[in-house]
Protein backbone atom coordinates (compact mmCIF):
# COMPACT_ATOMS: atom_id res chain seq x y z
CA UNK A 1 0.00 0.00 0.00
CA UNK A 2 1.31 3.59 -0.91
CA UNK A 3 1.17 6.54 1.56
CA UNK A 4 -1.64 8.12 2.39
CA UNK A 5 -0.77 11.83 1.05
CA UNK A 6 -1.98 14.72 2.97
CA UNK A 7 -2.26 17.96 1.46
CA UNK A 8 -0.27 20.81 2.66
CA UNK A 9 -1.03 24.66 2.89
CA UNK A 10 -3.09 26.58 0.91
CA UNK A 11 -4.51 26.62 -2.74
CA UNK A 12 -2.49 29.42 -4.44
CA UNK A 13 -4.40 32.42 -5.41
CA UNK A 14 -1.50 33.18 -7.78
CA UNK A 15 -0.02 29.92 -9.59
CA UNK A 16 4.16 29.84 -9.81
CA UNK A 17 4.69 29.35 -13.19
CA UNK A 18 7.11 26.94 -14.16
CA UNK A 19 9.08 28.61 -17.44
CA UNK A 20 10.93 25.42 -18.43
CA UNK A 21 7.87 23.17 -18.43
CA UNK A 22 5.50 25.96 -19.28
CA UNK A 23 3.34 24.78 -16.56
CA UNK A 24 1.25 26.99 -13.98
CA UNK A 25 0.87 25.51 -10.19
CA UNK A 26 -1.53 26.09 -7.84
CA UNK A 27 -0.65 23.95 -5.14
CA UNK A 28 2.60 22.59 -3.55
CA UNK A 29 1.31 19.15 -4.51
CA UNK A 30 1.33 19.82 -8.06
CA UNK A 31 4.50 20.95 -8.07
CA UNK A 32 5.63 17.98 -6.66
CA UNK A 33 4.04 16.10 -9.30
CA UNK A 34 5.55 18.18 -12.08
CA UNK A 35 9.04 17.81 -10.13
CA UNK A 36 8.47 14.07 -10.02
CA UNK A 37 7.31 13.94 -13.66
CA UNK A 38 8.94 16.57 -15.38
CA UNK A 39 11.93 16.82 -12.70
CA UNK A 40 14.56 17.91 -15.51
CA UNK A 41 12.50 20.91 -16.01
CA UNK A 42 13.40 22.61 -12.60
CA UNK A 43 16.59 23.84 -13.24
CA UNK A 44 17.64 26.98 -11.98
CA UNK A 45 14.46 28.92 -11.48
CA UNK A 46 13.96 26.53 -8.35
CA UNK A 47 17.13 28.15 -7.01
CA UNK A 48 15.67 31.96 -7.07
CA UNK A 49 13.85 33.33 -4.28
CA UNK A 50 10.88 33.45 -6.25
CA UNK A 51 9.80 29.93 -5.29
CA UNK A 52 10.13 30.11 -1.68
CA UNK A 53 8.42 33.35 -1.99
CA UNK A 54 5.49 31.73 -3.43
CA UNK A 55 5.95 28.88 -0.97
CA UNK A 56 5.45 31.17 1.74
CA UNK A 57 3.32 34.17 1.02
CA UNK A 58 0.81 32.16 -1.40
CA UNK A 59 0.47 28.44 -0.05
CA UNK A 60 1.33 29.51 3.45
CA UNK A 61 4.01 27.03 3.95
CA UNK A 62 6.54 29.22 5.68
CA UNK A 63 8.54 26.58 7.26
CA UNK A 64 9.46 24.96 4.09
CA UNK A 65 10.82 28.57 2.26
CA UNK A 66 13.07 28.85 5.54
CA UNK A 67 14.55 25.84 4.69
CA UNK A 68 14.68 26.14 0.99
CA UNK A 69 16.54 29.95 1.65
CA UNK A 70 18.79 28.42 4.03
CA UNK A 71 19.62 25.42 1.49
CA UNK A 72 20.22 27.82 -1.31
CA UNK A 73 22.73 30.10 0.85
CA UNK A 74 24.28 26.86 1.58
CA UNK A 75 25.07 26.11 -1.59
CA UNK A 76 22.79 22.66 -2.54
CA UNK A 77 22.20 21.74 -5.31
CA UNK A 78 18.95 21.82 -7.89
CA UNK A 79 18.52 18.14 -7.53
CA UNK A 80 19.04 18.87 -3.22
CA UNK A 81 15.88 21.49 -3.80
CA UNK A 82 13.76 19.35 -5.21
CA UNK A 83 14.43 16.09 -2.57
CA UNK A 84 13.78 18.61 0.05
CA UNK A 85 10.37 19.56 -1.54
CA UNK A 86 9.47 16.08 -2.13
CA UNK A 87 10.48 14.80 1.33
CA UNK A 88 8.96 18.02 3.63
CA UNK A 89 5.28 16.90 2.02
CA UNK A 90 6.03 12.88 1.40
CA UNK A 91 5.12 12.82 -2.29
CA UNK A 92 5.99 9.96 -3.81
CA UNK A 93 7.97 6.93 -3.48
CA UNK A 94 11.56 7.16 -2.30
CA UNK A 95 12.86 5.12 -5.16
CA UNK A 96 9.86 8.10 -7.57
CA UNK A 97 12.37 10.45 -5.40
CA UNK A 98 15.56 8.88 -6.27
CA UNK A 99 15.21 9.10 -9.67
CA UNK A 100 13.91 12.48 -9.83
CA UNK A 101 16.73 13.33 -8.06
CA UNK A 102 19.43 11.82 -10.44
CA UNK A 103 17.50 13.50 -13.52
CA UNK A 104 18.22 16.83 -11.85
CA UNK A 105 21.73 15.62 -11.34
CA UNK A 106 22.80 14.54 -14.74
CA UNK A 107 20.77 17.77 -15.66
CA UNK A 108 23.08 19.80 -14.14
CA UNK A 109 26.20 18.90 -16.86
CA UNK A 110 24.23 19.82 -19.62
CA UNK A 111 24.69 23.26 -21.49
CA UNK A 112 21.72 25.76 -22.08
CA UNK A 113 21.65 24.84 -25.09
CA UNK A 114 21.06 20.88 -24.16
CA UNK A 115 18.50 22.33 -21.72
CA UNK A 116 16.34 24.07 -24.16
CA UNK A 117 16.16 21.22 -26.36
CA UNK A 118 15.25 19.28 -23.34
CA UNK A 119 11.97 21.35 -22.99
CA UNK A 120 11.39 21.53 -26.40
CA UNK A 121 11.75 17.29 -26.88
CA UNK A 122 9.26 17.52 -23.82
CA UNK A 123 7.09 19.90 -25.30
CA UNK A 124 6.94 18.07 -28.91
CA UNK A 125 6.74 14.52 -27.02
CA UNK A 126 3.34 15.93 -25.83
CA UNK A 127 2.50 17.05 -29.19
CA UNK A 128 2.50 21.06 -28.42
CA UNK A 129 4.62 20.35 -31.71
CA UNK A 130 4.26 24.73 -33.14
CA UNK A 131 5.76 25.47 -29.02
CA UNK A 132 8.05 23.29 -29.20
CA UNK A 133 8.85 24.36 -33.24
CA UNK A 134 9.15 27.97 -31.60
CA UNK A 135 12.06 27.32 -29.15
CA UNK A 136 13.85 24.59 -32.08
CA UNK A 137 14.26 27.51 -34.28
CA UNK A 138 15.63 29.88 -32.01
CA UNK A 139 17.66 27.45 -30.40
CA UNK A 140 19.26 27.49 -34.49
CA UNK A 141 19.66 30.71 -34.91
CA UNK A 142 21.51 30.38 -31.33
CA UNK A 143 23.77 27.30 -31.37
CA UNK A 144 27.57 28.72 -31.67
CA UNK A 145 29.48 27.32 -35.05
CA UNK A 146 31.37 23.42 -34.18
CA UNK A 147 27.88 21.94 -32.34
CA UNK A 148 27.43 19.83 -35.43
CA UNK A 149 26.21 16.94 -32.96
CA UNK A 150 23.75 18.99 -31.19
CA UNK A 151 22.67 20.96 -34.39
CA UNK A 152 21.93 17.24 -35.77
CA UNK A 153 19.70 16.12 -32.61
CA UNK A 154 17.66 19.51 -32.94
CA UNK A 155 17.29 19.41 -36.69
CA UNK A 156 16.08 15.96 -36.68
CA UNK A 157 13.23 16.21 -33.39
CA UNK A 158 12.11 19.66 -35.23
CA UNK A 159 11.58 17.41 -38.41
CA UNK A 160 9.62 15.05 -36.08
CA UNK A 161 7.37 18.18 -34.84
CA UNK A 162 6.47 19.12 -38.43
CA UNK A 163 5.65 15.40 -39.32
CA UNK A 164 3.05 15.88 -36.09
CA UNK A 165 1.90 18.78 -37.51
CA UNK A 166 1.17 17.06 -41.08
CA UNK A 167 3.97 19.49 -42.61
CA UNK A 168 5.99 16.88 -44.60
CA UNK A 169 7.92 19.08 -47.05
CA UNK A 170 9.41 20.93 -44.07
CA UNK A 171 9.53 17.64 -42.07
CA UNK A 172 11.84 16.20 -44.79
CA UNK A 173 14.00 19.72 -45.18
CA UNK A 174 14.74 19.63 -41.46
CA UNK A 175 15.60 15.85 -41.83
CA UNK A 176 17.96 16.42 -44.52
CA UNK A 177 19.72 19.29 -43.07
CA UNK A 178 19.89 16.72 -39.85
CA UNK A 179 21.63 13.96 -42.08
CA UNK A 180 23.98 16.22 -43.83
CA UNK A 181 25.56 17.28 -40.40
CA UNK A 182 26.67 13.86 -38.88
CA UNK A 183 25.24 11.37 -41.76
CA UNK A 184 22.81 9.70 -39.05
CA UNK A 185 20.80 6.51 -40.42
CA UNK A 186 17.74 8.10 -38.58
CA UNK A 187 17.55 11.28 -40.00
CA UNK A 188 18.08 9.81 -43.49
CA UNK A 189 15.05 7.17 -43.15
CA UNK A 190 13.32 10.55 -41.66
CA UNK A 191 13.89 12.45 -45.10
CA UNK A 192 12.77 9.26 -47.02
CA UNK A 193 9.53 8.90 -44.53
CA UNK A 194 8.55 12.78 -44.73
CA UNK A 195 9.11 12.54 -49.02
CA UNK A 196 6.98 9.49 -49.09
CA UNK A 197 4.17 10.88 -46.99
CA UNK A 198 4.05 14.27 -49.55
CA UNK A 199 5.21 13.42 -52.25
CA UNK A 200 2.62 11.63 -55.31
CA UNK A 201 4.07 8.10 -55.52
CA UNK A 202 5.60 8.36 -59.30
CA UNK A 203 7.32 11.42 -57.96
CA UNK A 204 8.48 9.96 -54.93
CA UNK A 205 9.84 6.53 -56.90
CA UNK A 206 11.66 9.08 -59.47
CA UNK A 207 13.11 10.68 -56.81
CA UNK A 208 14.68 6.79 -54.66
CA UNK A 209 15.56 5.78 -58.37
CA UNK A 210 17.95 8.74 -59.13
CA UNK A 211 20.00 8.15 -55.71
CA UNK A 212 22.62 5.54 -55.62
CA UNK A 213 22.59 5.13 -51.93
CA UNK A 214 19.62 4.61 -49.56
CA UNK A 215 17.91 0.95 -51.25
CA UNK A 216 18.10 -0.43 -47.33
CA UNK A 217 16.81 2.52 -46.06
CA UNK A 218 13.87 2.62 -48.68
CA UNK A 219 13.11 -0.74 -48.05
CA UNK A 220 12.72 0.15 -44.10
CA UNK A 221 10.53 3.27 -44.98
CA UNK A 222 8.16 0.92 -46.58
CA UNK A 223 7.64 -1.36 -43.89
CA UNK A 224 7.04 1.67 -41.84
CA UNK A 225 4.25 2.59 -44.20
CA UNK A 226 2.71 -1.18 -44.02
CA UNK A 227 2.38 -0.94 -39.83
CA UNK A 228 1.17 2.65 -39.97
CA UNK A 229 -1.67 1.18 -42.05
CA UNK A 230 -1.84 -2.41 -40.49
CA UNK A 231 -1.89 -0.15 -37.12
CA UNK A 232 -4.95 2.03 -38.50
CA UNK A 233 -6.75 -1.07 -39.82
CA UNK A 234 -6.93 -2.54 -36.18
CA UNK A 235 -8.20 0.78 -34.34
CA UNK A 236 -11.51 0.84 -33.42
CA UNK A 237 -12.90 3.74 -35.20
CA UNK A 238 -11.23 1.83 -38.81
CA UNK A 239 -13.61 -1.10 -37.63
CA UNK A 240 -16.68 0.56 -36.58
CA UNK A 241 -16.38 2.62 -40.12
CA UNK A 242 -15.63 -0.57 -41.97
CA UNK A 243 -19.08 -2.16 -40.43
CA UNK A 244 -20.86 0.91 -41.08
CA UNK A 245 -19.89 1.31 -44.86
CA UNK A 246 -20.82 -2.32 -45.16
CA UNK A 247 -24.33 -1.95 -43.90
CA UNK A 248 -24.03 1.74 -45.81
CA UNK A 249 -23.95 -0.45 -48.98
CA UNK A 250 -26.33 -3.11 -48.29
CA UNK A 251 -28.91 0.04 -48.54
CA UNK A 252 -29.45 -0.15 -44.04
CA UNK A 253 -30.71 3.45 -44.42
CA UNK A 254 -30.36 3.71 -40.68
CA UNK A 255 -26.69 2.90 -41.08
CA UNK A 256 -26.11 5.85 -43.78
CA UNK A 257 -26.82 8.19 -41.46
CA UNK A 258 -24.90 6.67 -38.47
CA UNK A 259 -21.58 6.35 -41.22
CA UNK A 260 -21.96 10.14 -41.87
CA UNK A 261 -22.52 10.98 -38.45
CA UNK A 262 -19.31 9.15 -36.93
CA UNK A 263 -17.21 10.59 -39.94
CA UNK A 264 -18.32 13.63 -38.93
CA UNK A 265 -17.40 12.87 -34.84
CA UNK A 266 -13.86 11.23 -35.96
CA UNK A 267 -13.08 14.73 -37.89
CA UNK A 268 -14.59 17.03 -35.58
CA UNK A 269 -12.11 15.38 -32.79
CA UNK A 270 -9.36 15.22 -35.20
CA UNK A 271 -9.82 18.89 -35.47
CA UNK A 272 -9.84 19.76 -31.76
CA UNK A 273 -6.51 17.40 -31.32
CA UNK A 274 -4.72 19.70 -33.73
CA UNK A 275 -5.80 23.12 -32.76
CA UNK A 276 -4.50 21.64 -29.71
CA UNK A 277 -1.28 20.96 -31.50
CA UNK A 278 -0.85 24.84 -33.12
CA UNK A 279 -1.27 26.25 -29.95
CA UNK A 280 1.72 28.45 -28.71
Amino acid sequence: MGRILLCLGKYAAKPYFMKRAYINVYSIEELCYCLLKNGYFADEEIMDDLLPDWLEKECGLKELSGRLRQMKEEGGTVSDCAALILDHVGYGEREDIERAKSGLEKETGLSIYEKRKTRADYLAENKKYAHALKVYDSLLEELPEGGNGLRAKILHNRGVAYAGLFRFRDAAESFRLAYECTGGEASYIGYLTANRMYMEETDYLNFTSGKEQGYEQTLQVEKRMEKALEAFEGTEENRMLFTLKVCKEEGNGGSFVSYYEEIEKITDDLKEEYRQMIEE
